[in-house]
């Protein structure tokens, strides 16, 4: 049952005294953990606790690239290219409940930007042109992906703040150029 179909029991609800809303309002946001992790960021929170916040995600991304190094090595380049893979989906689900808690731009942009520098430096024989297989197609598309996503949320920042991230993204675009992700330049300059 959705209110919009009952808007008779809408008015009831809005009717009702204050206390009685105020009552079903907590009980409500309380079945709702990202809510009640929102909320509390978004009225008890300040900008130190999102500094907070963020420096814990990069140590959880740092930790998790640790433990799956021993699975992504050159010796079995096509199950690296899956396991790759599956870390950076993980990583990426980390960032997604950030910005789901904070919708702080910025914050997620850095994040989605750090994870993928450390996809290339950490494993850049992955990347190479002559790299192929199912697996590494499907991780390529993953990438490609994730880099337009960084592309669209670059170009929708005021160019002071693209001037702040320039030089980073160009040392991408220069590790791209020999990849077979050479088509997704993020600057493309």
């Amino acid at each position: 049952m959705n209110l919009k179909q009952v808007p008779e029991l809408k008015n009831a609800i809005l009717d009702l005294p204050s206390k009685e809303k105020d009552k079903l309002l907590l009980r409500l946001i309380n079945k709702d953990e990202t809510l009640v992790e929102h909320l509390h960021f978004q009225l008890l929170e300040d900008e130190n606790d999102l500094i907070d916040r963020v420096n814990i995600i990069y140590e959880k991304i740092d930790n998790q690239f640790n433990k799956a190094h021993h699975l992504i090595n050159q010796i079995n380049i096509n199950r690296s290219h899956r396991q790759l893979l599956l870390c950076l989906k993980s990583l990426s689900g980390l960032v997604n409940y950030h910005v789901q808690i904070t919708k702080d731009k910025t914050s997620e942009f850095e994040l989605r930007k750090y994870i993928l520098q450390e996809s290339f430096n950490r494993y850049p024989y992955l990347f190479e042109k002559n790299t192929v297989g199912e697996n590494a197609e499907k991780l390529y598309k993953y990438q490609a992906g994730r880099l337009k996503l960084l592309r669209t949320m670059f170009d929708k920042f005021h160019e002071d703040l693209q001037y702040d991230y320039v030089d980073e993204l160009r040392k991408i675009d220069a590790f791209l150029k020999d990849t077979p992700l050479k088509d997704e330049l993020i600057i493309n300059v």
